[in-house]
């Protein structure tokens, strides 16, 4: 039989069924908020991410079977899962600083989809090789395209801006405490446990040698 990991999908479950719940509770806490307007941007928002979420439903169905896999994750699989969940989650629960409508959600959602545009075009540049799970497959290559040229972690990246749009946008000081104190130290966690595994392959030192990890210049 088949070696199974159905943890990834179960997570991705919890997360959209969660959002879709507190959106429904946001909407009647604010009700009047967009009535300006002919869109409630909140609700976009949220349909947004659950359709950033359906797009890597696939790498989450594909990890699935760990056979023949080496993994090497030590639980930071899960914990950034719920890193990156609750920062979400808290975003839409807790009220909001802006009370109406203003610039701020325009620059938010703009960052937001830049992030998400930005880990996706990471994921498809790395094709085969993307896994949402710290592993090694058969005959792993080092991929130096696309946005790999600049930074050896463009997805972890693309979370990262992906939220800062979120706290901008949901702007509460929960939400900005979780992202910054929660979820940025548990990328970090992720990609040194990461980088123990892809020191192994062929190569990777000498093209992690003249690329910062996540933002060229920083780190």
């Amino acid at each position: 039989m088949n070696d199974k990991d159905f943890k990834p999908m179960i997570m991705w479950f919890i997360l959209v069924i969660g959002i879709i719940i507190l959106t429904f509770v946001r909407i009647n806490r604010m009700i009047g908020a967009w009535i300006e307007y002919k869109f409630n941007m909140d609700t976009i928002f949220a349909c947004l991410y659950i359709f950033w979420m359906l797009i890597e439903f696939e790498i989450s169905g594909k990890d699935v079977d760990i056979e023949g896999k080496k993994t090497a994750d030590f639980a930071t699989c899960q914990i950034y899962g719920v890193a990156q969940a609750i920062t979400f989650f808290s975003a839409l629960w807790f009220p909001s600083v802006w009370k109406s409508p203003n610039v701020a959600h325009f620059i938010g959602i703009s960052i937001f989809l830049l992030g998400v545009c930005y880990r996706l075009w990471a994921i498809s540049t790395l094709g085969q090789f993307y896994s949402h799970r710290v592993q090694t497959i058969a005959k792993h290559q080092i991929v130096v395209s696309g946005p790999y040229k600049f930074t050896r972690h463009p997805a972890y990246a693309g979370m990262i801006i992906a939220n800062a749009g979120i706290a901008m946008y949901f702007f509460n000081w929960m939400t900005i405490c979780i992202f910054l104190f929660i979820l940025v130290p548990v990328v970090i966690l992720r990609i040194v446990v990461e980088e123990k595994t892809l020191f192994r392959i062929k190569e990777y030192a000498e093209f992690a040698k003249n690329r910062k990890r996540l933002f060229p210049w920083v780190w």
